[in-house]
């Protein structure tokens, strides 16, 4: 991704003061992407076991999209609505549905997060099924982090998967706030004994970050990138270094609707406990048939 995003931001609102802080986070990535910005809000069609049931009454379903719709963009102050294009668009079939499938144009995709940690594995939870079925890059907004631009810029890395999307995402973050980047790598107790061994050394670690820090460096050059290892899990690793005021990327696989999530991964875990606004973008698996 540049500086630019051409295929917009899109933003979920449900009538929540957590999604119009999520809405509020959006319009101002927005902003700084000089993306223009769509807000949608979906409900679901209930149906009973022939036809809908009674009380699904569509005319007042329409009118209560357009007031939650219109709510968000009242929060558009006269200087940002010159420079950052909002439309509001409804949609019909589910507010999971909805996103996933506008994750397909979307340079990203934002939803906000409710709820504690204890709630996080609830399978309901739109922001993390969205997170991981999405085709492009989404970023979940916890009602306690900071709407505006992050102080830092924090990227968990492993080594197992291209970190191309995950990269992409962070740098772009980084060069549009003028804020620097911290490339984490967590070295988890089980791989101490690769260490002794002769593998996983310390200096191969710091290598492979100077790599990853060299290749988007070139592209990036006005970002200020640290390097910085951690002994223990990623998760434990990440949770001790991030505050509210930044922003969190890790990258990961997509899951088909059929597989559904991974639940305990470090994605899913981060998603619900960190204190900031955290942006999944995945690994890219072209030969995986949609769902």
């Amino acid at each position: 991704m540049g500086e630019t995003w051409p295929g917009g931001i899109v933003v979920g609102v449900d009538g929540s003061p957590g999604s119009y802080h999520a809405f509020d986070w959006a319009l101002a990535a927005a902003e700084r992407h000089h993306a223009a910005l769509q807000v949608t809000y979906a409900e679901p069609v209930p149906l009973g076991p022939v036809t809908p049931v009674p009380a699904y009454r569509p005319d007042e379903i329409w009118h209560e999209s357009q007031r939650i719709l219109r709510r968000a963009v009242d929060r558009v102050d006269a200087r940002t609505r010159g420079s950052v294009p909002v439309t509001a668009v409804p949609a019909a079939g589910g507010p999971t549905s909805a996103l996933v499938a506008s994750s397909r144009d979307a340079d990203l995709v934002v939803v906000g997060r409710r709820g504690a940690a204890a709630t996080r594995h609830l399978l309901g939870s739109v922001s993390s099924v969205v997170a991981s079925r999405a085709h492009g890059p989404v970023a979940v907004v916890p009602t306690r982090a900071r709407a505006g631009p992050p102080n830092r810029v924090v990227v968990g890395v492993g080594f197992d998967d291209d970190p191309t999307a995950m990269l992409d995402l962070a740098f772009a973050e980084a060069q549009s706030c003028r804020c620097p980047i911290v490339l984490l790598h967590a070295v988890q107790p089980s791989s101490r004994v690769a260490r002794e061994a002769g593998s996983a050394r310390d200096e191969d670690v710091q290598a492979a970050l100077r790599g990853l820090a060299y290749r988007w460096g070139t592209q990036y050059p006005d970002v200020d990138c640290r390097l910085e290892t951690r002994s223990g899990g990623p998760v434990s690793a990440l949770l001790e270094d991030v505050t509210s005021s930044d922003l969190l990327v890790l990258g990961g696989h997509r899951h088909l609707r059929a597989v559904g999530r991974l639940l305990g991964s470090v994605p899913d875990v981060l998603l619900g406990d960190a204190p900031c606004v955290v942006a999944v973008a995945h690994t890219t698996r072209p030969h995986v048939a949609e769902d």
